[in-house]
């Protein structure tokens, strides 16, 4: 098959990976050292997914790069299985071999039995590990003591493989339902497990300075804060004009300009805008893009978010927030006192919710009381649909 011009969507790896040289290196050095704990903080499609596998490809040969997704955990037992099944998948894939989540997966489904036979054969800390689940299932212990049993089966296996641990725990703030339960679990195994280090990434400024920035918080300064910005204009522009011209079309300066002034630099809208391009010139057979094709296919990609934008817009916030986003809408930064006279009301009344568009990174506060929406593409959607519906 011939090779995509552009991914849109999950795990990008080079050449598709762009612009994050310096936090990969960052990273690296913490991860071969295990000097500290890293917490990356970013909106909504700046690339934090793909920031952790390009991560873990950098350093796969020196340590074992666990990725855990915390969207799958409903309840501390989710924690313990998908954490601990996480691991092996993660030691499966780096030493090639097979069989051990098979036969660990027996703890989780069928006659308790047969469970205990297939871990006999595996042994060491998996086999103990997993009789501490079927424990669980005979009700022996409780889902509080399997969340202790999980860190400590983390101990055990990179003591017994001789390999150092990296936990990479993508969208950490779902762990919030929890009530700071494994946050406190985790003060105590953070301090006496030096093999084993953690990366936590999320999109909730407000939970990072709860868990990590507060004084009295069980991490106070255990991880250290990488911010994903967008990505830098002049590392789009050549990644889009090298992508278009292996495939002999080229692309006005403007155009390249105009792509960025919409995107935002964020790589989820520069990667789906560069597709329809390639799409749009392959079946009109055009091998020039300027600034109409591009503003062409951005209104067919707002066309293709409307519905999630509309829902977005209309479940996520207070009828106050939308009010503060409608009006924020209309430049890429606008006062609080501007926004607070649109509204006709006084600007202290915003305070709760200016503090919870900033917490859930849905606006950004580049100076004292300037703020803008992160993401530029929902700004414009909101500009066109909202405000400009509002004049008529």
């Amino acid at each position: 098959m011939p090779e995509s011009l552009f991914v849109v969507g999950g795990e990008v790896r080079p050449p598709y990976f762009i612009g994050r040289k310096n936090e990969i290196e960052k990273m690296k050095v913490d991860i071969r050292t295990l000097a500290q704990n890293n917490v990356i903080i970013g909106p909504r499609r700046i690339g934090k997914t793909s920031l952790l596998k390009n991560l873990k490809i950098s350093v796969e040969g020196e340590v074992l790069f666990v990725t855990i997704n915390c969207r799958e955990m409903t309840g501390l037992s989710d924690f313990f299985r998908v954490v601990t099944r996480a691991l092996l998948a993660a030691y499966e894939e780096k030493h090639h071999v097979k069989g051990l989540v098979q036969k660990y997966s027996q703890v989780f489904r069928g006659k308790i039995t047969a469970a205990y036979k297939s871990l006999s054969e595996v042994g060491g800390s998996i086999e103990h590990i997993g009789n501490i689940y079927l424990r669980f299932r005979e009700k022996d212990i409780n889902e509080q003591e399997l969340v202790t049993e999980t860190f400590d089966f983390i101990r055990r296996f990179s003591e017994e493989k001789k390999e150092p641990i990296i936990l990479a725990f993508d969208e950490f703030q779902e762990l919030r339902r929890f009530n700071g339960y494994i946050f406190n679990t985790l003060k105590s195994q953070m301090d006496s497990q030096p093999s084993i280090r953690y990366i936590f990434s999320g999109s909730s400024v407000s939970l990072l300075h709860e868990v990590f920035l507060k004084p009295d918080s069980p991490l106070y300064l255990m991880a250290a804060r990488v911010q994903l910005k967008p990505i830098e204009e002049e590392h789009v522009t050549k990644y889009i004009r090298d992508r278009l011209l292996t495939q002999n079309i080229q692309i006005t300066d403007g155009a390249l300009k105009r792509i960025y002034a919409c995107t935002g630099g964020f790589p989820f809208y520069f990667q789906k805008i560069g597709f329809i391009l390639y799409q749009n010139s392959v079946l009109k057979n055009k091998n020039i893009i300027d600034e109409e094709e591009v503003e062409s296919a951005f209104n067919s990609m707002l066309n293709e978010f409307d519905s999630e934008f509309e829902a977005r817009y209309e479940w996520k916030f207070s009828d106050q927030q939308k009010t503060v986003l409608k009006f924020l809408s209309g430049e890429k930064y606008r006062r609080l006192s501007e926004i607070s006279s649109d509204m006709q009301t006084p600007a202290s009344s915003l305070t709760t919710s200016m503090k919870d568009l900033y917490n859930t990174m849905t606006i950004e506060k580049p100076e004292e009381g300037m703020y803008g929406i992160l993401d530029n593409v929902l700004r414009i959607w909101i500009k066109r649909n909202i405000l400009n519906s509002f004049g008529e």
